[in-house]
């Protein structure tokens, strides 16, 4: 019976390293990719549409 246990144990300690891996590795880097490309999209879509190119005024 405690065999059982420590089987399941060990399992859960190795679904629970790839899922972090699979955070730190994938889920992060796609995230801060999409957050700064969809920050460089609305300052480049301001700059275009709204406010003017950069320049001392």
């Amino acid at each position: 019976m405690a065999n059982k246990k420590t089987e399941s144990e060990q399992i859960t300690r190795i679904s629970e390293w790839k899922t972090f891996l699979m955070l730190t590795v994938l889920l992060f880097p796609i995230l801060s990719l999409f957050a700064i490309g969809g920050y460089g999209f609305s300052v480049w879509f301001l700059q275009m549409f709204v406010m003017g190119p950069p320049g001392h005024g």
